[in-house]
C-alpha cells in the first residue's frame, strides 16, 4: 500500500480531559506511618500483606526497654487501621520477632529477653475480620516449647494453615531449628517438622514460605556446601499432620558464610533463595538463586541473580518476595544514594531463567542507614517494604512504605509521546511517527506504518489506557 503524503493539517480532537495511561511499576504509593511513632521501636522489622491489609511490626529494644509493636494498615490508602494490643507478659522488654497475616487472621510473635528462664516465646493470634477492630483469640505455644527457641521468628499463612518457625529449637542439636504447623481457625497444633540431616546451629526455619501444598524452609547456617554456606528444603505439607521432606538445595558455587537461605520465596513452580553474603560482585554484595521446582523432588537451578548495579556490602537478597511472575528483592545496605540507605529491585520472572529487571525502588525520603529493603512482601501488585533503622520521625523509629509492584501491562499505544497521559498532543506525536516511519506509528499491530494506523490511533485514543 502506498504511504500517504506527510500530514500537516491539525485535527481537532473533541475529548476535553486527558486520560491517564497505565500506572508505572515501581511507583511509591506512600509511607505507612503509625499514629504513635516511637523512638527505637524499629518499625519495618517485619511485614506482610494480604487482601489489601498490611501488617507491619517494630522489633523494639530490650536494653532500654522499648516494647515491640505491630500495626494493621489499609494498603489502598496507607491509613492505620489498628494497633494490635500486646500487653507485656513478662515485663516491658517484650520484643516482636515476627508477624504474618492471612484471611481474617493475623499473628504476632513475641519474646522477652530479660525475664529469666520461665519465659517461652509465643504467638498472639488475632481475628481480623474487622481489621479496624482486631480481636485477640489466644496464644499459640508449641506442646514441646523450649526457652528462647525463637518460636515465631518466621511466620507464613496459607489458607487456614500457618507455618511458624523456631530456628533456635534444639531438636537435632543446639540451634538446629524446627517448624510447626497450626490450624489458624482452631489454634490447634498440627505437626512439627525439621531437616532429616539437621545439625547444631543450622537454624532450620530462619526463613519460610508456603504456597499451596509446598513449604520452602531456609537453614542459613547449614554447612553442606561450605561452613555457614546455607541451604533450603522443600516439604510437601498436603497432609499438615505429616509433612514430607522432598528435597534440599544449596549453592554448588557457594562460599563460606554466604548465608544461602537467609530469606526466600515460593510461587507456583519457582523458588527464589537469597544468599546475602555472596561475593560475586564484591564482599557481601549478595545474590538470589532461582529454581525451577516443577518437580519439587528435583529442583533445578536456572539462574543466579545479581543486582545490575551491585556493589560490595549491599546485602542483595536480605528480603525476597514473589507472587506469580513478580519478584522483589531487598538490598538493605545499598548505598547508591546514601550510605546504608537501602533499595529494592522489581523483576519480571515470567521466564525464570532470564529475569527482567523492571526498576530499582527507593523511597522519596531515603536517608543514610535507613536500611530500606530490610523486609518486603507483595500481594496483588502492592509491595510493602520495611526500613527498620530509619530515623523518621524519631531516632530508629523505623519506617515502612507501599509501592506499586505490578508488572508493566500491554503498551499504551495511544500514548505515542510516552508521557503517561493520552492527550491531543499524542496526535502530533503520531504524525511525526508516521512521517518518519517510527515504530510508534503502528497502532493496529500489523507491523507496518500505513494510513490505516491513523484510524487505529483514533480508536486507541478513544479507548484510553
Amino acid at each position: 500500500m502506498d504511504r500517504m503524503t506527510p500530514l500537516a493539517l491539525s485535527i481537532l480532537l473533541t475529548a476535553g480531559l486527558a486520560l491517564t495511561a497505565a500506572a508505572q511499576p515501581g511507583t511509591e504509593i506512600g509511607p505507612l506511618t503509625p499514629n504513635d511513632p516511637t523512638e527505637s521501636v524499629q518499625l519495618g522489622d517485619d511485614v506482610d500483606i494480604h487482601d489489601g491489609i498490611a501488617i507491619v511490626s517494630g522489633l523494639g529494644l530490650w536494653t532500654v526497654p522499648v516494647p515491640g509493636a505491630a500495626y494493621l494498615f489499609d494498603a489502598s490508602t496507607g491509613d492505620q487501621l489498628a494497633k494490635l494490643s500486646l500487653p507485656p507478659v513478662f515485663g516491658a522488654d517484650q520484643l516482636v520477632i515476627g508477624v504474618g497475616i492471612g484471611e481474617n487472621r493475623a499473628m504476632v510473635a513475641t519474646r522477652n529477653w530479660a525475664s529469666g528462664s520461665d519465659y517461652t516465646p509465643r504467638v498472639w493470634l488475632f481475628d481480623t475480620t474487622d481489621p479496624s477492630s482486631p480481636v485477640f483469640l489466644q496464644h499459640l505455644i508449641p506442646s514441646d516449647a523450649e526457652f528462647l527457641d525463637d518460636f515465631g521468628d518466621a511466620i507464613d499463612i496459607e489458607d487456614n494453615i500457618a507455618a511458624i518457625a523456631a530456628p533456635a529449637n534444639n531438636v537435632s542439636g543446639a540451634l538446629s531449628g524446627a517448624v510447626y504447623l497450626f490450624d489458624i481457625t482452631t489454634g490447634a497444633e498440627l505437626s512439627k517438622f525439621f531437616a532429616s540431616d539437621g545439625e547444631s546451629v543450622d537454624q532450620f526455619g530462619f526463613s519460610i514460605d508456603i504456597d499451596g501444598d509446598l513449604a520452602l524452609v531456609g537453614a542459613r547456617w547449614d554447612d553442606d556446601s561450605a561452613p555457614n554456606g546455607g541451604a533450603a528444603y522443600l516439604f510437601d505439607i498436603s497432609d499438615p499432620a505429616n509433612p514430607v521432606e522432598l528435597s534440599k538445595v544449596f549453592s554448588s558455587m557457594g562460599d563460606q558464610n554466604d548465608y544461602f537461605g537467609y530469606e526466600l520465596a515460593l510461587s507456583g513452580n519457582v523458588a527464589a533463595v537469597g544468599a546475602i553474603f555472596d561475593d560475586d560482585l564484591g564482599l557481601d554484595a549478595g545474590a538470589v538463586y532461582i529454581y525451577d521446582i516443577t518437580d519439587p523432588a528435583n529442583p533445578v537451578m536456572v539462574k543466579k541473580l545479581l543486582a545490575s548495579d551491585g556493589d560490595p556490602t549491599d546485602d542483595f537478597g536480605w528480603s525476597v518476595a514473589m507472587q506469580g511472575d513478580t519478584l522483589v528483592v531487598g538490598s538493605r545496605t545499598d548505598d547508591d544514594i546514601h550510605p546504608g540507605g537501602g533499595s529494592a529491585y522489581l523483576y519480571d520472572i515470567s521466564d525464570p531463567a532470564n529475569p527482567v529487571e523492571i526498576m530499582k525502588m527507593v523511597p522519596a525520603d531515603t536517608s543514610a542507614n535507613a536500611t530500606f529493603g530490610w523486609s518486603c512482601e507483595i500481594d496483588d501488585g502492592i509491595g510493602v517494604f520495611g526500613a527498620s533503622q530509619a530515623d523518621t520521625p524519631l531516632s530508629n523509629s523505623g519506617a515502612a512504605y507501599l509501592f506499586d509492584v505490578s508488572l508493566p501491562g500491554p503498551t499504551c499505544l495511544a500514548d505515542v509521546n510516552g508521557d503517561g497521559m493520552v492527550t491531543p498532543t499524542d496526535f502530533s506525536a503520531w504524525v511525526g511517527a508516521f512521517n518518519n516511519n517510527l515504530p510508534t506509528c503502528d497502532q493496529n499491530g500489523d507491523g507496518e506504518c500505513t494510513p490505516t494506523d491513523f484510524s487505529a490511533w483514533i480508536g486507541n485514543y478513544n479507548t484510553g489506557c
